[in-house]
């Protein structure tokens, strides 16, 4: 084998055992605490498109019926599917896969795929044709849960909205800040002000780096906006946010206000 062989090789082997010691590292929650820490899950925030709203059911028929009992026959959960609301609202339906390791997130394809049972389930899906998709588009950003929210929470509250801020920032630095400023203590309002916390991610793979995302929940729409009035005001984050450290981290925000599906099980 000669020398360029030898490094085309070696590079992608190298590449491998890299990846499955950090995983293990993360997963075993020896990564120092700097990056990674103990515990912390991983989230998949996937936007499925769909060119009308007629295209819901067909999807939501093989996400209930095939995805969502394979999911969890492979360990993955709780899983969350939405649809929009709102003025704004689009067809698309969204789904909040939860990762407990980086292992999980690797082999859960092959595992779907290996799943007898999800392909039987799935065969009109997957059978899908050209000129009828099952769906336009999938949109797909992985995210790490932040340090002081390490799991997700579902709400415990019925009927609920729920709503998912994203938080673009202008630079890296300042995007640090704003994770910080959640961790340090911004986390800890929300309930204060009426809401339930659920998730709190900062994105690692996406669309629009550097930003986040979390989502709360309320019982209504009047709620929802009465607990972000009292947040505005409230002295603790009014205290957070004229702290010199969290300067310049106001973000550019994208507000999706969604309601759960029946078999959503967040």
């Amino acid at each position: 084998m000669n020398r360029r062989h030898l490094l085309q090789a070696a590079i992608p082997a190298s590449a491998a055992a890299v990846m499955t010691s950090w995983a293990s590292a993360v997963a075993a929650g020896e990564s120092g605490g700097t990056l990674f820490g103990k515990g912390r899950e991983l989230y998949e925030w996937r936007t499925y498109r769909l060119a009308d709203k007629s295209r819901q059911a067909r999807l939501s028929q093989y996400l209930e019926a095939a995805a969502l009992p394979a999911w969890q026959r492979i360990g993955l959960g709780p899983v969350g599917v939405f649809t929009e609301i709102g003025p704004d609202a689009t067809p698309a339906m969204h789904v909040l896969l939860v990762y407990p390791t980086p292992e999980s997130l690797v082999a859960a394809r092959e595992a779907l795929e290996a799943d007898a049972g999800y392909k039987s389930a799935a065969a009109d899906y997957l059978a899908a044709k050209k000129e009828a998709p099952a769906f336009d588009r999938i949109e797909s950003s992985l995210l790490l849960a932040f340090a002081a929210a390490p799991k997700i929470t579902p709400p415990a509250k019925q009927p609920r909205v729920l709503e998912v801020r994203t938080y673009e920032n202008h630079g890296e630095d300042r995007a640090r800040a704003k994770v910080d400023m959640f961790n340090d203590g911004e986390i800890n309002i929300f309930p204060k002000c009426g809401f339930e916390n659920v998730f709190f991610g900062e994105t690692l793979v996406g669309p629009n780096l550097p930003n986040l995302k979390y989502m709360l929940a309320a019982p209504d729409m009047a709620a929802n906006e009465a607990g972000w009035k009292t947040f505005i005001s409230h002295p603790d984050f009014v205290k957070m946010r004229d702290d010199p450290k969290y300067a310049d981290t106001q973000p550019e925000i994208t507000k999706l206000f969604l309601e759960p599906t029946d078999y959503s099980q967040i």
